[in-house]
């Protein structure tokens, strides 16, 4: 999923993508409900808006699109 994450960060400049291990960095599994890895959620003003925890990559770029809807 890493390789789709990066090519959508490049394709949606005007967002900020951050791609974090929460097995290195625990702590970020308290900014959303990380009980299944890979999880992706979307932030808006630092308020947790959505988020899915996926492999399929039609379910990340669907994840994105409606935030960049925004």
């Amino acid at each position: 999923m890493t390789p789709k994450f990066k090519k959508l960060s490049a394709e949606n400049e005007n967002l900020t993508f951050v791609l974090v291990d929460a097995e290195k960095s625990p702590e970020s599994r308290k900014l959303a409900n990380v009980s299944n890895l890979p999880t992706f959620a979307t932030f808006v003003n630092g308020k947790l808006v959505n988020e899915t925890q996926t492999n399929k990559s039609e379910i990340l770029t669907d994840l994105v699109m409606e935030i960049s809807a925004n």
